[in-house]
């Protein structure tokens, strides 16, 4: 079921002058991202809302990437960062990854990205994987959570009714992993994304197909399409699960992931006009 308002529920969505107050590690990190968006067409930058929780304020961001237009219906496009806060990678992908579409925009033609790179911040200031009241955030989608994190990203959800989503984990090991619940979109997108992302590792690696039921990550297990599991949604969005590995040099871990992401957004435009041609 939906989750209901939280008590610390304290704002609406907002623009992006509130993130540029922010102090605190969400605001350091967003803040060339901030100024790149002042300047750009494509670029749209706030938050989804804020709490507070002992005693301070943590604002969720959300930058919305508008693609130019394709020749069909838009599609709806979320990614999601740091769901678990001492995995910073996933914020600093995101963050790289707008840049990347706001030097090449027409690698985003047709779609509408909503990123939300910090969507634990208190996570993300204590330096730890659950939230500041210790609760680890994907296990509480869709399950009438009280924690303010998940009723307003499953709001985001609800509202925008995305085609897919994606979510940014960290692994163990020196390779990239990758799992969604359909034969048709591993083949199409998630063996694809692997392939682009692993030239940039420093050694060949073996595809290995992990069990998608028990998928490791740098400190503990992800449940399975925990974003997406609810009969909530009108429309059930695809979701992948990306994962970073973190024994891989950071700079190609980053860079890596950055080209998975735009290797999804070409392989479904495909996936699409194959299934139109049909």
């Amino acid at each position: 079921m939906r989750a209901v308002v939280p008590i610390r529920h304290i704002s609406p969505p907002a623009n992006a002058e509130g993130l540029r107050k922010q102090t605190d590690a969400t605001g350091r990190l967003l803040a060339p991202l901030l100024v790149l968006a002042e300047s750009s067409d494509h670029l749209v930058a706030g938050s989804v809302g804020a709490f507070i929780a002992d005693g301070e304020l943590f604002r969720i961001p959300r930058v919305l990437f508008v693609g130019p237009k394709g020749g069909g219906d838009t599609v709806r496009l979320a990614i999601f960062g740091a769901v678990h806060g001492n995995e910073i990678e996933g914020a600093e992908v995101l963050i790289e990854f707008l840049h990347e579409l706001s030097r090449t925009p027409a690698a985003a033609k047709g779609y509408h990205i909503y990123a939300y790179p910090v969507c634990n911040p208190s996570g993300l200031v204590t330096g730890t994987r659950n939230n500041i009241s210790g609760v680890d955030l994907t296990g509480e989608f869709w399950r009438s959570s009280d924690q303010p994190e998940v009723y307003y990203l499953e709001r985001e959800m609800g509202v925008h009714q995305f085609h897919g989503v994606i979510s940014l984990h960290n692994t163990y090991g020196t390779d990239f992993t990758a799992r969604t619940w359909s034969s048709i979109l591993d083949d199409a997108l998630v063996q694809p994304a692997l392939a682009a992302a692993r030239r940039f590792l420093p050694e060949p690696v073996q595809d290995s197909h992990e069990d998608a039921s028990s998928w490791p990550n740098a400190s503990g297990s992800i449940p399975a399409g925990f974003l997406t599991a609810t009969d909530e949604l009108l429309h059930a969005p695809f979701e992948i699960n990306f994962g970073i590995p973190v024994r891989a040099p950071k700079p190609l871990r980053i860079q890596g992931t950055v080209v998975a992401l735009v290797t999804i957004l070409e392989s479904y435009r495909i996936l699409q006009a194959t299934r139109q041609n049909i």
